[in-house]
């Protein structure tokens, strides 16, 4: 795919109303960072060059560095190492959330899951979100049935697990393939189609690890991220672009984990076990969801085929 310049400006410019409206108009955009401030780019050379004239008719590229940019550069070069790290960290943070809010949300969601796992030594907090409701008997923990909390008007649970993580590995691991790949569907089809995703694929594994694996206490995003996988996959076969297509080489990777875990060589390495029915049941969610999106609903504007 080929980019083309719109403009240069200050890193101290707020540019995400600009980009909320070329993300509702379909336009496909990305923003760099360089020595001397943010550079915007198109991958339609006609719209870039529209825009750059929209830009300069408006006054707007006076706040390019070479004016109200230069005193932020000077700034940024007064500053110290570490803090022109901490402010270009923060920087790029502010514009992921505005990029990418519905994916930081669930990666946010998964760390406030671990650290209740880790912290919530009586199962207080934890006992509300695990797909059955959790009874502290003495020192025994016991498992009620699904139907008795759903008798209670507690429906959260058939989704909430998703969130709970059992170690630093399992959130790290979850959490970096939410990352690469919610990321590249709420960029290609938006944060309403994303969470949509999410919560269909969260339920699909969680009622996938209850129907095969029987009463036991589970959770994890890892459902959900085969899902995202699965849905990119079969997606962008039917709809190629840059944004959503995946390495060959990642797909083998995960289905070829997911098939070791099913084996039962993993589960020697760890405590506990991996929930290889709510993998599978993500994965095939996805792939489902995929073929129904592609047939019902209309492809974005602006994601041509490349």
């Amino acid at each position: 795919m080929n980019w083309y310049k719109v403009g240069s400006f200050a890193l101290s410019m707020d540019l995400s109303p600009l980009l909320t409206q070329l993300k509702q108009q379909g336009v496909v955009y990305r923003v760099t960072e360089e020595p001397k401030g943010q550079c915007l780019w198109l991958s339609n050379e006609l719209q870039a060059g529209q825009l750059k004239q929209f830009i300069h008719e408006h006054g707007l590229d006076s706040l390019q560095p070479s004016t109200m940019g230069e005193a932020a550069v000077k700034t940024t070069a007064s500053l110290q190492d570490g803090e022109q790290f901490m402010w270009r960290k923060l920087f790029e943070l502010r514009r992921a959330m505005g990029h990418y809010p519905v994916t930081l949300l669930c990666i946010l969601l998964g760390i406030l899951g671990a650290i209740c796992v880790h912290y919530d030594h009586q199962l207080t907090l934890v006992s509300l979100l695990t797909f059955q409701p959790i009874y502290i008997v003495g020192e025994h923990v016991g498992l009620g049935t699904v139907t008795e909390g759903l008798s209670q008007g507690q429906y959260w649970r058939l989704f909430t697990p998703v969130f709970l993580h059992f170690g630093l590995f399992h959130i790290l691991f979850n959490g970096l393939w939410i990352w690469e790949f919610g990321r590249r569907i709420e960029l290609g089809l938006g944060s309403a189609i994303l969470s949509g995703l999410i919560i269909t694929i969260g339920l699909a594994s969680n009622l996938a690890q209850y129907w095969w694996g029987g009463a036991s206490l589970f959770g994890g995003l890892s459902g959900v991220l085969y899902g995202l996988m699965g849905f990119l996959w079969i997606y962008n076969k039917f709809r190629p672009h840059p944004v959503f297509a995946l390495q060959p080489g990642i797909i083998g990777f995960m289905i070829g984990w997911m098939v070791l875990g099913m084996t039962g060589a993993v589960d020697f390495f760890m405590d506990g076990s991996i929930a290889n029915a709510a993998h599978f049941g993500g994965l095939m969610a996805g792939i489902l969801l995929a073929l129904v999106v592609t047939k019902f609903i209309s492809k974005p504007p602006g994601l041509s085929p490349s």
